[in-house]
């Protein structure tokens, strides 16, 4: 596709849909965090090291783009506002919200406001959708994410810390050549974590698109670096399906979806207990079913207009809301063609 997106960072502006609730006094104090050009898990690390606190007492709700203009919501705990509202970091900024009794944590949003510019455009069609294929996009996987995630989940730790370029990782290993869950657990559980997830979501990607394949009235493919994504004509058909993220625990699903499961699990020379890590509990993830397709809200589609960064083109602006956990990108890759 000739399209482009997030030539600038103001082509992908993304605003969260807070869960939380604030009062005059609490033990946290949250802020509004925006940030252009940076991903959150950077933010939260440079905000914490000029703050003087550990990561883990910076608490958000989800990761945000970096190649983007993002607006969420954190906690910060033991840090006066005053303190906070002074921290002075290139291309963030952090606005008092209000107070409250509980951290913020991974999935306390309501969903995300997305305005894309999409440009480089000539005579693609943009189509409007309700509905979009609820694949996790590159922004989940980078370059060796789901190799580690796959290694972490194997137990294969020397091979996981091999693909991961970080230097307390490097530095402990020299001094403790053999101790690789040492040296694993000198990164941010976060990190680690994400690491397992995009292994996770590679899975749940890879079932869909065959589920989508076999079962529905193909699209279009479009390839990525983990596979290809499969978009169907039909998707009212599948509204209400949910397939499993894999992870420990088992339970009986449709036939077709449980061949699928079957065979990958099969091509991956995997059983669901791996997911099961002792050495690091933390990492241990259990099986949930994550919905197949997902609503796309408040859709607004502006005229084409001319590109000013890609002479002779168009471009155009679009808007539109989605639940947590899903992925504006593939709204895009649904509706551009």
């Amino acid at each position: 596709m000739a399209y482009q997106l997030k030539q600038l960072p103001e082509d992908f502006v993304v605003t969260e849909l807070p869960a939380v609730e604030t009062s005059p006094q609490g033990r946290y104090s949250y802020f509004w965090l925006t940030k252009r050009g940076r991903n959150t898990l950077d933010a939260v690390k440079e905000l914490a090291r000029r703050l003087g606190v550990k990561e883990k007492d910076i608490g958000f709700a989800g990761s945000k783009d970096k190649q983007a203009v993002t607006k969420q919501v954190i906690s910060v705990a033991g840090v006066k506002k005053e303190r906070v509202e002074q921290v002075d970091i290139p291309n963030v900024s952090v606005d008092f919200l209000g107070y409250g009794n509980k951290p913020i944590s991974l999935g306390d949003l309501e969903g995300n406001h997305f305005e894309i510019t999409i440009r480089n455009i000539e005579d693609e069609t943009i189509e409007k959708t309700s509905l979009v294929e609820n694949y996790f996009d590159e922004q989940r996987f980078s370059k060796h994410n789901v190799l580690i995630g796959r290694n972490l989940v194997k137990k294969d730790f020397a091979q996981a810390t091999s693909l991961i370029d970080d230097f307390k990782v490097k530095r402990y290993l020299e001094e403790k050549p053999k101790d690789y869950v040492g040296a694993l657990k000198k990164l941010p559980l976060r990190l680690l974590r994400m690491y397992v997830n995009a292994y996770q979501s590679y899975l749940w990607n890879k079932t869909v698109a065959e589920y989508l394949n076999k079962k529905g009235k193909v699209l279009k493919i479009v390839p990525y670096s983990e596979g290809d994504f499969i978009f169907v004509t039909d998707a009212e058909r599948f509204q209400d399906l949910k397939i499993p993220l894999l992870g420990f625990g088992k339970s009986d699903f449709e036939k077709d979806v449980q061949e699928i499961i079957n065979t990958i699990l099969k091509e991956e020379q995997l059983a669901h207990s791996d997911f099961v890590i002792k050495q690091i509990p933390e990492l241990s993830l259990e099986g949930e079913l994550r919905n197949v397709f997902v609503a796309v809200k408040e859709m607004r589609i502006g005229r084409k207009t001319n590109d000013e960064l890609n002479l002779g083109k168009k471009k155009v602006k679009i808007s539109f809301t989605l639940g947590k956990g899903s992925y504006a990108t593939m709204v895009v890759k649904r509706m551009v063609g």
